[in-house]
């Protein structure tokens, strides 16, 4: 979804549009946060497309979709012979913001030895490329996102408590979309038309049952989920309207769950633990999804790392 076709029709949506121009035209750093899909980097480039820094890039990268030994070389750049393969300098995503807006979104999934550093970046407003001697000076705003509880992570000392107050300057937090109900039919509208002219099938609309449904359900997955099952019945719906039918996946795919651990209770003769049943419907989805691991993860509403964490860890 655009910037441009932010749709706020419920009061706390509305909210957040308020709090995000008004920080936009200041140099406050800024934490969004909220539920994966809930449109947290649309959020970041509307801050960034309305403030002084528009006229440069914004830069987006997400600290969960990276392997903790890439991460640093991504964003801080190397030096040529700085490691096994660095056959010529790089500039990092840092220096590729300068003078716009880096958004760090999942910054929660930064490990401690990264924090550091970009603890110190937001203090020096200068970065040391991996390999090399000597600073280079930034002019940057970065703004930062996560689905955590960076306030729980403190207490576990997986977040610098220093480096949550640098960023935390502005809290957005986005409500999800089932707490914005106001939100769900006119984004479904939207997605519609621009689904519609996407894939060159026009005269598309939802019929009344489907509105009802869509404005009915529980959208665990926020927008994104919305987004997916609407450009889905786009393209497989064969009427011009939209039925309840061609959203059946959805009650299908939620009556099969229900059946699958119906029957896996039934085997073991037991409740299964909340650990078992996430581990067995992370494999459901996997496997309805033929092994895409990045679509899977965005179904559930998840990064990469996690879904790896659950799929490989053993039940006690």
């Amino acid at each position: 979804m655009s910037v441009e076709s932010i749709i706020a029709e419920s009061p706390r949506f509305r909210e957040v549009i308020r709090v995000a121009r008004r920080v936009a035209c200041s140099s406050a750093n800024v934490l969004i946060t909220g539920e994966s899909g809930t449109g947290k980097e649309v959020i970041a480039r509307m801050i960034h497309d309305m403030s002084t820094r528009q006229q440069h890039k914004f830069v987006a990268i997400n600290c969960s979709a990276i392997p903790e030994q890439l991460l640093e070389s991504e964003l801080f750049g190397f030096a040529r012979g700085a490691f096994t393969g660095a056959m010529a300098a790089k500039a990092g995503l840092f220096e590729e913001a300068n003078g716009g807006t880096l958004f760090l979104d999942e910054v929660g999934d930064m490990d401690l030895h990264l924090q550091a550093k970009l603890l110190r970046v937001l203090q020096d407003k200068q970065i040391k490329r991996v390999g090399e001697n000597h600073y280079r000076p930034l002019n940057i705003r970065i703004l930062a996102a996560t689905h955590c509880d960076l306030n729980e992570d403190i207490l576990r000392k997986k977040f610098r408590e220093d480096l949550y107050f640098r960023l935390n300057v502005v809290p957005i937090e986005i409500p999800p979309l089932r707490e914005r109900r106001e939100d769900i039919l006119p984004l479904a509208n939207y997605f519609l038309k621009h689904f519609s002219v996407k894939h060159q099938i026009h005269g598309k609309s939802l019929s009344r049952d489907a509105l009802k449904f869509l404005n009915d359900h529980n959208w665990s997955g926020n927008v994104r989920e919305l987004e997916n099952v609407i450009e889905r019945a786009v393209v497989l719906s064969s009427e011009q309207e939209i039925s309840l039918r061609d959203l059946d996946c959805i009650e299908e795919y939620e009556g099969d769950v229900n059946a699958t651990f119906q029957r896996l209770c039934q085997q073991e003769g037991r409740f299964l633990s909340l650990e078992e049943v996430s581990r067995n419907y992370i494999q459901y989805v996997l496997q309805a999804n033929k092994g895409a691991r990045e679509k899977t993860a965005r179904d559930l509403g998840i990064d990469r790392k996690t879904l790896y964490r659950k799929t490989h860890c053993r039940i006690e």
